[in-house]
């Protein structure tokens, strides 16, 4: 089941300038998943991955995911858009 979030986040991609929007847990875990553009090793990252299934399995509120995913694309230095 989707936890879609109060706010998308917008993301670069991997070809600088393109500009991805992520509204869910569902989306940001297979962004993390085959589209993450930096090293998968991060504290940050793995908080993330667990936030955002948790959210998925309905045990965790999906805005405190977002909060997770956020954390994991600043520590990644993945650039995200103000809308």
């Amino acid at each position: 089941m989707a936890q879609w979030w109060s706010k998308p986040v917008i993301v670069e991609t991997r070809k600088t300038g393109d500009r991805l929007v992520i509204s869910n847990a569902e989306r940001a875990m297979e962004y993390m998943a085959k589209e993450w553009p930096t090293l998968e090793d991060g504290q940050a990252y793995r908080i993330a991955r667990k936030a955002l299934a948790d959210a998925h399995e309905g045990t965790l509120e999906a805005e405190k995911a977002r909060e997770a995913f956020i954390a994991a694309l600043q520590e990644g230095d993945i650039f995200i858009f103000e809308d």
